[in-house]
């Protein structure tokens, strides 16, 4: 059974249908001031019964007049308001909801320090862009102090953000060995299931990992997005180009896992006993399944269609890691399970980088950059005005100009405190000489020293940015002195 629609102010009503109401209870309760006024002269013997009638249906004949001009002013309005492309008060989403905060981020973690202080960097990166809409981290395992603890401190710094919390899924049934990942598929379906309050039935859900800067916010535009980048020309095949993410249109990143599970001789993934007897899984060729399901965070799509996903991404990941008992088996669970429920998804290039090696990742708008280590502008954003990835995704090691260098394990778990030193400023403006030799390994290498640059110094700038600001808003006078020292490198912590 479909959930009863909701939206942020409750169930929507019609404005036209309720200005049509009310004119006409006004004018019913005319008629029957009338009728009474009528019956009262009969009574008293000024008019008899005949020209009772006769005045009674003269007046209902010219009230049903007027209902049929409303209802027909009505009716021409609405048409006027649709052929100019716009829904005047008859839209289905409250008017608050149409500007992007339709959109509900969520991310999954562990309760450890060493997510905790990913969390902040996420959230206050978000809130730099202005991103639209809630954003969840789903906290999987933590106590009932460490829950106490984060909720407090989340309502302080970003009350518009929060966390969900769950049981700790990561122990696989079977084998009875400890996977950290199965966190994110069963940690998504609780939250689906008891998130307070419940989603909202227009809600698009987009799930990142909690090593993520937002760089610009993450909206539903897809092909008219001018920092968009995918193979038009392929999916221009299939059809018009869709204009935003909706029900039954999904997008994600494209990530290298490519689509081997669709080889029914791969050893690793036997996809007739992970998707079943009757699977629509067992039917995708390969290249379909290379250009819909080689895919991973940011995943994007309408609350519907997630549930519909998560629902069986939970079956699939543990007959996956069975086989395939490696780091990305809830990835290809997560390809697989999309396939069953026949949810291709548009795959993206723009929405992340993160291997400074890969295709298929953001990076065209950041080496179209002449310099690669600008720090933010006053408000925080990083290059203004150019069309950048939606994410940097930090999950490698990145070193520039072999000053600095960024190794997320090598953080401090308790940067987030008042009396730890904040991280080295990167150097600003670096300049990557240009290579002497035209050759493949010398563009390469240039390019590569390129990218590292700019993930190193955007990390760098972020995170002490975010530091600042905790430090400013969380450290009192009455506390200890306020450590404010940049000292920390992680190049220097090898």
């Amino acid at each position: 059974m479909k959930d009863k629609q909701v939206t942020k102010f409750g169930p929507k009503k019609s404005s036209s249908g309720g200005l049509c109401s009310s004119i006409l209870c006004c004018a019913w309760l005319l008629i029957l001031a009338w009728i009474l006024f009528l019956l009262y002269c009969w009574y008293k013997g000024f008019i008899d019964s005949s020209k009772v009638n006769h005045l009674t249906s003269e007046v209902n004949s010219i009230i049903s007049n007027v209902e049929n001009e409303i209802k027909s002013v009505i009716q021409q309005q609405q048409q006027q308001q649709h052929q100019r492309g716009g829904t005047g008060n008859t839209d289905t989403k409250p008017l608050s909801r149409v500007d992007g905060s339709d959109v509900h981020i969520v991310f999954s973690t562990d309760c450890s320090e060493y997510q905790d202080w990913q969390t902040l960097l996420l959230f206050h990166s978000a809130k730099v862009v202005g991103q639209k809409g809630r954003i969840t981290r789903i906290a999987s395992g933590c106590s009932v102090e460490k829950q106490q603890q984060l909720t407090e401190l989340y309502q302080r710094l970003y009350p518009e953000f929060g966390a969900h919390f769950t049981p700790d899924f990561k122990k696989d049934a079977k084998t009875k060995k400890s996977y950290d990942f199965y966190n994110k598929p069963w940690g998504m379906k609780h939250w689906l299931e008891y998130c307070q309050p419940p989603l909202p039935e227009d809600t698009y859900i987009a799930l990142l990992d909690p090593d993520m800067i937002l760089l610009r916010p993450l909206t539903r535009s897809i092909s008219e997005d001018p920092a968009a980048i995918f193979d038009r020309e392929y999916y221009a095949k299939e059809g018009p180009l869709p204009l935003m993410v909706s029900k039954g249109q999904a997008v994600a990143q494209m990530y290298g896992l490519g689509a081997p599970w669709t080889n029914d001789n791969h050893k690793k993934f036997r996809r007739g006993k992970i998707c079943g007897e009757g699977s629509p899984c067992l039917s995708t060729q390969l290249r379909y399944g290379e250009m819909h399901f080689s895919v991973g965070p940011p995943y994007f799509l309408h609350k519907t269609d997630m549930h519909a996903v998560v629902d069986t991404w939970t079956e699939f990941v543990p007959r996956v890691y069975e086989d395939y008992p490696f780091l990305l088996a809830e990835m290809y669970a997560y390809s697989m399970a999309a396939a069953h429920e026949k949810l291709p998804h548009l795959q993206v290039e723009h929405y992340m980088v993160s291997n400074v090696d890969s295709a298929g990742e953001g990076w065209p708008h950041v080496d179209a950059q002449p310099t690669v280590c600008v720090p933010p502008d006053e408000s925080g954003i990083f290059y203004r005005g150019h069309n950048m990835p939606t994410v940097a995704h930090f999950c490698q090691g990145y070193e520039a100009d072999d000053s600095i260098g960024w190794y997320k394990r090598r953080m401090p778990k308790n940067i987030f405190s008042c009396d730890s030193p904040m991280l080295v400023n990167p150097p600003i403006n670096i300049t990557i000489p240009e290579p002497t030799k035209q050759d493949r390994q010398s563009l390469n290498r240039f390019r590569r020293d390129k990218r590292n640059a700019f993930m190193a110094c955007v990390a760098f700038s972020s995170l002490n940015n975010a530091l600042m600001d905790y430090k400013q808003r969380m450290c009192s006078d009455g506390q200890p002195k306020v450590n404010y020292k940049r000292e920390i490198n992680m190049l220097k912590m090898a």
